[in-house]
C-alpha cells in the first residue's frame, strides 16, 4: 500500500510517544509537499491526534478529496491546529470540515470489557492487545455529512447518506451494552470525499500500548484503511412476504472512488426460528465499475415470522465486512395478540390496566427517515429488543417526508412501502410495543390540490393515503394512528410561525362561512374590526389576513388591522379540528375502536393548534416539550385537556451553541435535563413521556438531528439511555397502581381570545402563574380553555383562576356566572374586567364601577393589611391595560359575590409584573379565601429552585421532584401526619410512590425516601 504518515518528534504531541515510527514518515514542514505527491490510492497516517501544522490543512483536504484514506491516533483530532508561529489554540474549523460538527468527551469508565465492531470485526484477534484503562476516555463524533435536501420543499426532509460510520472497537458495560467507541470507521460514500475511508483511533496513546502492539494495531488498521470503500448491500424485495411466496433478494457492491476493486466471496446464511434454513456462497467482482450485483430466491416458500439472514463478506485482499438483514413472513396471529390499548381519562388502558406510557421515537440506526425505503428487519428486532428490555411501552414512528414515494399517483400505494410498514409494525408486535405510527407532519401532503387542509382533492387523496396503511391492519392491536406531526395552518412554506394565509379560494370562501356562522350581518364584523362600510362593503371584501397586514406592535409605521386577527386565528382553530376529525372518522370506518392522535408541539404561544379545541375528535393529545425549558410544567399542565390523556410525545434536548459556536451542554448535562423533562411529563395528570430520538440522525442537513438522540451517531448509548431505563423501570411496576386520580382544587382558564389576538399577553401571565404556584405553594392544577369551561360543572374547583386575560370574552364570563350560580367556587381574576374580545370596553357584571387605566412602571398593590410593590418592566406600560375602579385607583383588591360563589378582582395584571413576591401573596390571598389547605408542606425553609407536586389516587400518592438550582437540597417535608426526608442533586428529578399508610412503594432508581 502506498502510505504517508506524520510525525514530528519537534510538534506537540497527547500521551506516550512511540519509540519508532512507520519509514514513511514526514515532518510538518514537508507535509503538504507529501500530501499533493501522493498518488492513489493512498493512506494518511495522521499520529499527532488534536495537533496539526496549518499549512497543511488544504493538502490535506486535497488528498481526501481526490479518494485518498486516512487513519488518525488521539483525542480531539485536529482540534488544535499550529500555526507557523507554533501557536495552537481549541478550534472547530479544521474537524467541521470532515463533517464532525462537534467532537464530544465520552466518560467509559463503568465498562467492562472491549468488543470488535459488528459490521467490520477487523479488531476481534486484536482484543487481548488492548488495555480497557487505555479507552476509559475517549471521544465521540457528531456527524453532520449531509448538506442537502433530497425533498427540498419538505421541512422533514432526509439528505443523501454521503457518510457513515461504524464502530471498530466498542466499549460494553456489565449489561452488554455498547457505551463508547474509541476506534471508529467512516465510510464516505458520494460527495466530495466519496471511497475515502478514515479510521480514527480516539485514544491517548500510553506506555502500553506501545509496549502491547500499538504500532503493529495501527499498521493493520492503515492498510485496512488504504483499501477504500467498498459499499456493500443485502436487501429484500420486500420487508414482509405473504405466506406461500419466495422471497427475493439482490446482493450488491461498489468500489467508489479511488477504491481498490476486488473480488468477493458472500456467505449468505438464512434462519428461521432459529434454525438454519439456507446457505448460499456468491461471487461479486467490484473491479468492474459500477453497481455489481447478484439476485437469489430463498428455495423455501414463506411462513409466518421472523427470517433473518446474515452475510460475510470476505475479499482478496482480506477485507472482511458483515452484513445482516431480515424480513418477515406476515403473521395474523402475532398482528392480533392481545387486545388494544384504549383513552381513559388521564392514562392509557391495556387489560383494563393503568398503563403511563415510557416511549421512544424511532425509526432506525442504519438509515434513519429513509428506514421503509430501505427496510432492515434485523436491525429494527435487535434495536426494538433492546428498548423493551428497558421498560419501554410505546414506540412512535411514521412519515415525516417524501409521501409522493409512497403514494405517488393518488390512490395507488406502493406495494414496497406498505409492506416495509407492516413488517415494522410486526417487529414492534413481537416485542409487545404499542407503535404510534403518523401518517404527515407539519402540513400534510396535498397531491394536486392548491389547500393541504381544504381542497377536496388534497383531502380525498389523504383519506386514500391513510387508509392504504389502516386497512391492512383493521385486527392489528399493537399499533394507533397519529394523524399529523406538529401541524401549521396552512402555508407549508410558513410552518412554526402561527397561522398563515394562503390565500385559496379554499380558504377564503371556507373563513366566510366560518364568520357567518357566527353572525351573517356583515355590520357585526364592520363594527367588531373597526372598518367603516367603504372598507368592508359586503361578504365579497373579507380575505384572511396576512401578518404583515395586523397591527402586533404598539408602535406601527402604516395603518394595519387588528380585531380580524384574532377570528383568523380562531377560525384555524376550527378548520384544524375539522380536518382532524373528517380523517379521524375515516379511519374509525375501518376500525372504530382503534385509538386516533395528532401529535403536537409547544404550539401554545404560536396561535398553532391547540388541543384544548380539538381534544374531542382524537382519543389522547399530546405535546412535544423542546425549547421552554423553563416553562416545562406549564407545557404539562396547558396541554392536558379535562376529559382526554395528554403524552408528552416528543421530549429531548435541542442542541445549544454557545457565542463561539461550540456545544453548551456536556453528555452528563444533557442526561439530566432529559430526566427533568421525564419528571415533567408525569405531572398534573399527564400520561408519560416519548423520548426523541433513539439514534441521532446525521443524515438530515439538521444540525439539532446530529445531536439529539440516545444513541450516538455511531451506535453507542450516551448516559441519557439511563434514563428512560429508570423511568421505564418505575413506571412499570407502579404504573398500574395510578388509578381514579383525583382532580385539583384549583382550576386556570387559559385566555385564549388573548393569546389568538394581535396584543396578546397569555404566555407570559400563565408561565408566571405556574412557576409561582409549582415552586412556591407546591400547588396541584388543572387548566380549561377560555372558550369551554363545560367540564368544571360536573367537577367544581374551589379556586378558579383567570391570569391577566385582559380581553374577555363575552361568552366565557357568561359561563362563569352560570358556574358561579350553582356551585359555591372563589375565581380570581387579575388585570382589567372590562374590555371586550376585541380590547374595547363594556359593561360586565359585577364590575359595574371598573374602569381601565395605562399602567404606571411601577405601581402599589394591598393585600390585607401590607402593601405591596408591583414593577411593570419592559413593554408592559405600552402593551397593557389596568383595571380600576371609578376613580381610577387600582391599589386595592375587591370582592364582590356572585351566585353562590364570590370573586377577587385584583385590577393589576399581577402576574405580569416583575416581583414574584407580591404574586405569592396574592395567590396565599385567594388560597385562603376559597379554604384551601396544603396538601404538604416543607419542614423549615423551603429549597429554593425545587419543583415537588403531590398527585393523589384512589389507593396511593405519586410524588414528582425536581431540582433547577445548581445546589444539592436535602428535602424534608410533612403529608399529613408522616414527615419524610431525602436528598435531591443539583439538576436532578426524583418520583416516589407512598400506600395510603404514607409507606414508601417504590421510587426512581430506588432512591432512598425515608419516612421519619
Amino acid at each position: 500500500m502506498a502510505m504517508l504518515a506524520f510525525y514530528d518528534a519537534n510538534f506537540p504531541f497527547s500521551g506516550v510517544r512511540p519509540s519508532h515510527v512507520p519509514q514513511q514518515a514526514v515532518c510538518a514542514d514537508a507535509l503538504s509537499e507529501a500530501l499533493n505527491r501522493c498518488a492513489m490510492p493512498a493512506v494518511f497516517v495522521h499520529l499527532h491526534g488534536r495537533y496539526f501544522p496549518q499549512a497543511a490543512w488544504p493538502a490535506l483536504l486535497d488528498f481526501l478529496a481526490r479518494g485518498g484514506n486516512m487513519l488518525t491516533l488521539g483525542q480531539g483530532v485536529f482540534s488544535e491546529p499550529m500555526d507557523a508561529n507554533g501557536q495552537h489554540k481549541p478550534q472547530a474549523a479544521l474537524f467541521r470540515q470532515l463533517d464532525v460538527h462537534e467532537i464530544q468527551g465520552v466518560n467509559a469508565s463503568h465498562s467492562t470489557h472491549l468488543a470488535a465492531g459488528k459490521n467490520f470485526p477487523w479488531l476481534s484477534d486484536s482484543l487481548t492487545q488492548l488495555d480497557l484503562n487505555l479507552t476509559t476516555s475517549t471521544d465521540s463524533f457528531v456527524l453532520m455529512p449531509t448538506k442537502t435536501k433530497d425533498q427540498p420543499l419538505d421541512s422533514g426532509s432526509a439528505g443523501p447518506m454521503d457518510a457513515r460510520i461504524y464502530p471498530l472497537l466498542m466499549c460494553m458495560d456489565a449489561q452488554q451494552n455498547h457505551i463508547a467507541s474509541p476506534i471508529v470507521l467512516i465510510e464516505r460514500l458520494r460527495g466530495t470525499m466519496g471511497g475515502s475511508r478514515q479510521i480514527f483511533a480516539n485514544i491517548t496513546p500510553d506506555e502500553t500500548f506501545w509496549q502491547q502492539g500499538g504500532m503493529a494495531l495501527l499498521e493493520q488498521l492503515a492498510e485496512h484503511a488504504s483499501h477504500g470503500v467498498t459499499e456493500c448491500w443485502l436487501k429484500p424485495d420486500f420487508a414482509c412476504y405473504e405466506p406461500g411466496e419466495h422471497a427475493t433478494l439482490t446482493l450488491q457492491a461498489e468500489a467508489l472512488g479511488s477504491a481498490v476493486g476486488q473480488n468477493w466471496t458472500a456467505n449468505i446464511t438464512t434462519m428461521y426460528r432459529d434454525a438454519v434454513i439456507d446457505q448460499q456462497e456468491l461471487q461479486l467482482n467490484t473491479q468492474q465499475s459500477g453497481i455489481q450485483s447478484v439476485r437469489f430466491i430463498l428455495p423455501k416458500t414463506i411462513e409466518a415470522g421472523l427470517y433473518t439472514l446474515h452475510a460475510e463478506f470476505k475479499s482478496e485482499l482480506g477485507d472482511v465486512i458483515h452484513l445482516q438483514q431480515g424480513f418477515w413472513g406476515r403473521d395474523a396471529e402475532l398482528l392480533a395478540r392481545g387486545t388494544r390499548m384504549s383513552a381513559g381519562r388521564d392514562y392509557f388502558i391495556r387489560d383494563g390496566k393503568t398503563t403511563p406510557i415510557v416511549g421512544m421515537t424511532y425509526m432506525a440506526g442504519d438509515v434513519h427517515r429513509k428506514f421503509l425505503h430501505l427496510p432492515n428487519v434485523a436491525v429494527w428486532q435487535q434495536e426494538m429488543a433492546t428498548l423493551a428490555s428497558m421498560g419501554v411501552n410505546y414506540l412512535r414512528t411514521g412519515i415525516w417526508t417524501a409521501w409522493r414515494q409512497l403514494m405517488f399517483v393518488d390512490g395507488h400505494a406502493n406495494e414496497a412501502l406498505l409492506r416495509a410498514i407492516d413488517a415494522f409494525i410486526l417487529t414492534a408486535a413481537s416485542h409487545d410495543l404499542e407503535c404510534c405510527f403518523t401518517f404527515f407532519a407539519f402540513t400534510p401532503e396535498s397531491w394536486e390540490g392548491r389547500n393541504p387542509y381544504l381542497d377536496p382533492r388534497s383531502r380525498s387523496a389523504q383519506k386514500r393515503f391513510i387508509r392504504s396503511i389502516v386497512s391492512r391492519h383493521t385486527h392489528t392491536t399493537r399499533v394507533h394512528w397519529d394523524l399529523i406531526n406538529e401541524p401549521s395552518m396552512f402555508d407549508p412554506q410558513r410552518i412554526f410561525v402561527g397561522p398563515r394565509s394562503l390565500g385559496d379560494e379554499f380558504e377564503t370562501r371556507a373563513f366566510i362561512q366560518h364568520l357567518q356562522a357566527i353572525n351573517p350581518d356583515i355590520g357585526h364584523w364592520q363594527r367588531a374590526w373597526d372598518l367603516s362600510p367603504a372598507q368592508l362593503a359586503d361578504w365579497s371584501a373579507v380575505r384572511p389576513p396576512q401578518p404583515e397586514q395586523i397591527g402586533f406592535n404598539t408602535t406601527e409605521i402604516a395603518e394595519k388591522q387588528h380585531g380580524i386577527w384574532l377570528d383568523y386565528a380562531l377560525f384555524t382553530q376550527a378548520i384544524h379540528r375539522e380536518w382532524a376529525a373528517d380523517l379521524a372518522a375515516s379511519i374509525r370506518e375501518l376500525i372504530p375502536e382503534v385509538m386516533v392522535c395528532v401529535g403536537q408541539d409547544e404550539a401554545l404561544g404560536q396561535q398553532r393548534p391547540s388541543p384544548f379545541f380539538f381534544a374531542d375528535v382524537v382519543d389522547y393529545t399530546s405535546v412535544h416539550s423542546w425549547w421552554l425549558n423553563d416553562a416545562l410544567g406549564w407545557d404539562s399542565l396547558f396541554s392536558k385537556t379535562p376529559n382526554t390523556p395528554n403524552l408528552i410525545q416528543e421530549t429531548g434536548i435541542m442542541h445549544v451553541a454557545r457565542a463561539n459556536g461550540r456545544s453548551r451542554r456536556n453528555e452528563a448535562e444533557l442526561m439530566q435535563l432529559l430526566e427533568r423533562k421525564y419528571a415533567y411529563a408525569y405531572t398534573y395528570g399527564n400520561a408519560g413521556a416519548v423520548q426523541w430520538i433513539w439514534n441521532c440522525n446525521y443524515h438530515m442537513d439538521n444540525i439539532n438531528e446530529s445531536h439529539i438522540g440516545a444513541c450516538r451517531a455511531d451506535g453507542s448509548q450516551k448516559p441519557e439511555v439511563s434514563i428512560t431505563a429508570a423511568f421505564g423501570q418505575f413506571i412499570s411496576k407502579v404504573g398500574v397502581l395510578l388509578n381514579q386520580r383525583q382532580l385539583a382544587e384549583i382550576a386556570v382558564v387559559y385566555p385564549f381570545s388573548n393569546d389568538y389576538s394581535n396584543r396578546r399577553s397569555t404566555l407570559d401571565a400563565t408561565q408566571a402563574l405556574v412557576r409561582n404556584l409549582a415552586f412556591e405553594f407546591g400547588a396541584n392544577l388543572r387548566a380549561v380553555g377560555d372558550h369551554d369551561l363545560s367540564s368544571l360543572f360536573a367537577a367544581p374547583p374551589k379556586l378558579l383562576l383567570l391570569p391577566c386575560p385582559q380581553n374577555i370574552d363575552a361568552a366565557c364570563w357568561q359561563q362563569i356566572e352560570q358556574l358561579l350560580a350553582l356551585h359555591s367556587i372563589t375565581v380570581l381574576l387579575t388585570g382589567p374586567a372590562t374590555l371586550d374580545r376585541y380590547f374595547n370596553t363594556c359593561q360586565r357584571v359585577p364590575f359595574s364601577q371598573a374602569d381601565i387605566r395605562n399602567l404606571s412602571r411601577e405601581e402599589t398593590l394591598q393585600i390585607g393589611e401590607q402593601a405591596y410593590r408591583a414593577s411593570f418592566i419592559g413593554e408592559a406600560i405600552a402593551r397593557l391595560d389596568s383595571g380600576c375602579d371609578a376613580a381610577g385607583n387600582a391599589e386595592r383588591i375587591e370582592h364582590f359575590s356572585l351566585g353562590k360563589g364570590q370573586i377577587i378582582w385584583c385590577p393589576l395584571p399581577l402576574e405580569l409584573n416583575a416581583n414574584p413576591d407580591t404574586l405569592s401573596a396574592l395567590y396565599q390571598y385567594a388560597l385562603n379565601a376559597a379554604d384551601i389547605q396544603p396538601a404538604w408542606q416543607w419542614q423549615g425553609k423551603s429549597p429554593a429552585g425545587v419543583f415537588m407536586q403531590q398527585q393523589q389516587f384512589a389507593a396511593h400518592t405519586l410524588w414528582i421532584a425536581v431540582n433547577e438550582s445548581s445546589r444539592e437540597h436535602a428535602l424534608h417535608w410533612q403529608a399529613g401526619v408522616h414527615t419524610y426526608r431525602t436528598i435531591l442533586s443539583a439538576g436532578r428529578a426524583l418520583m416516589w410512590l407512598t400506600d395510603q399508610q404514607g409507606n414508601i412503594v417504590d421510587s426512581l432508581w430506588q432512591h432512598p425516601v425515608e419516612k421519619l
